[in-house]
């Protein structure tokens, strides 16, 4: 037996992974473009009713923010479980796209901030199990070279292109010329091409044992080792259970995962969900002026969402995470320490290196570690705590922190946050296939 380790396990052509990465990144980038729309419109919802707002405070911001993270955080894990035990990943996260989609639209109706948490509520609830629906379709039917850098165009590169650099440009200026609640309107018409595209592009993925064939060199097998081949492959297509899918709990990597996702997720949805208030009510700057810069964090998403997974590829998952969450400094550290725009621009591109690390610690080091068969339900354990503790209290408790002692104290309650991640980050232990697959030769060697 002869297996070819650079073929695509799903046994696509190049051009349909293509279309597969492009479906998905789109998929993603629009979830997290419409996550953080109530983030950048946020100056304008939060205006008296006489100016058009609803006259909302900056903790009420942060108890929204949170309410849809620890949604976000429950049904992703919950919804990465059906999906493994159903395995219906594609019926699922087409429906998931559809209803985020028409409760966006009626953001734009919310008279109060009653409402506005109920409807942002909901939406975490449908917004959640994408991600780990996208990754585990991703990784599945990924070349094994380039699993890596796929999960990080569509995880981080998708995101910083479509929510990051254009999401604040394009919210500010509808927002401008058509007010705060139209711009919601106007978000179901992509959210409906994107439904399209996942039916006609999408395939169910069927569980091969993508793990079980990296480790295969292109050599013929022989002997006790094709037997134990065969048997671990058998294993791989045994239906997935509930209870077995709780040995992950026990797995170092991702209880790494778990505990890195929360510092890291902190300083995430922190750093974008109050640098808009304070750059302007702070800083200074003009709605327009914040806008530019909080589209920087998209060009550093781009930039880093590409770079670091792929060299996670060549140099290994573990490295790439602890160098990016330490160039994470930066990103708050320039608009702490500097009035330049110039300066707070490359400080918000360089910083957003942290970004880059989320396809690894949060989809490719559980998802290489665990059984196939349950890569949904582990990428959405990483999720449920991060969002949960990480972005959901914490949203909150930095909303209080910025209101009682100062937004910049918010900052760097964000810069403490990613530098403990990184030092949980030393805990891992490797898992791209590329880099076993040379340890592996030299020690045969």
């Amino acid at each position: 037996m002869t297996v070819d380790t650079h073929k695509n396990p799903m046994g696509l052509s190049k051009t349909m992974e293509n279309l597969m990465v492009l479906t998905l990144c789109l998929v993603f980038g629009f979830v997290m473009f419409d996550r953080f729309a109530l983030t950048n419109l946020e100056t304008y919802i939060m205006a008296p009713a006489a100016e058009g707002g609803i006259g909302i405070t900056v903790e009420q911001i942060g108890l929204i923010t949170s309410s849809f993270a620890i949604a976000w955080a429950v049904a992703g894990y919950i919804g990465g479980v059906i999906a493994d035990l159903a395995r219906a990943k594609k019926k699922i996260l087409l429906i998931c796209v559809l209803l985020f989609s028409i409760l966006s639209l009626s953001t734009g109706f919310a008279g109060g901030f009653v409402a506005l948490m109920c409807i942002r509520f909901l939406m975490g609830v449908v917004e959640g199990p994408v991600l780990p629906l996208n990754q585990t379709i991703m990784i599945n039917e990924s070349t094994p070279s380039r699993r890596g850098l796929n999960a990080g165009l569509m995880q981080t590169s998708a995101v910083g292109l479509i929510s990051s650099l254009l999401g604040p440009i394009i919210c500010v200026a509808l927002a401008e010329s058509v007010g705060w609640r139209a711009t919601f309107y106007i978000t179901i018409i992509p959210g409906l091409i994107i439904c399209v595209m996942i039916w006609f592009i999408i395939k169910e993925p069927v569980i091969k044992g993508h793990n079980l064939v990296d480790e295969i060199l292109d050599r013929p097998l022989e002997g006790a080792e094709a037997a134990d081949v065969v048997e671990a492959a058998a294993a791989i297509d045994e239906k997935p259970t509930f209870k077995e899918s709780l040995q992950m709990f026990k797995n170092r990597n991702v209880l790494i995962s778990v505990f890195a996702g929360i510092f890291i997720l902190y300083w995430y949805i922190c750093t974008l969900s109050f640098t808009p208030a304070f750059l302007v009510g702070f800083k200074g700057l003009s709605p327009v002026d914040m806008g530019l810069i909080m589209s920087c964090y998209g060009v550093g998403a781009i930039i880093w969402g590409i770079v670091l997974p792929r060299l996670s590829d060549v140099f290994g998952r573990k490295p790439l995470v602890i160098i990016g969450c330490f160039l994470s400094i930066f990103a708050n550290l320039g608009l702490l320490l500097s009035s330049s725009m110039g300066i707070m621009a490359v400080c918000c591109i360089i910083g957003w290196a942290g970004a880059g690390v989320f396809p690894l610690f949060e989809s490719a080091i559980p998802a290489e570690s665990v059984d196939p068969k349950y890569s949904t339900s582990a990428i959405g354990l990483v999720q449920l705590v991060g969002e949960l503790i990480g972005a959901g209290l914490g949203a909150t408790l930095c909303g209080f922190i910025g209101g009682a002692m100062g937004l910049n104290i918010s900052q760097w309650s964000c810069l403490i946050a990613i530098v403990v991640a990184a030092l949980i980050a030393f805990g891992y232990y490797e898992t791209a296939p590329n880099v076993l697959a040379k340890r592996a030769a030299k020690k045969a060697a």
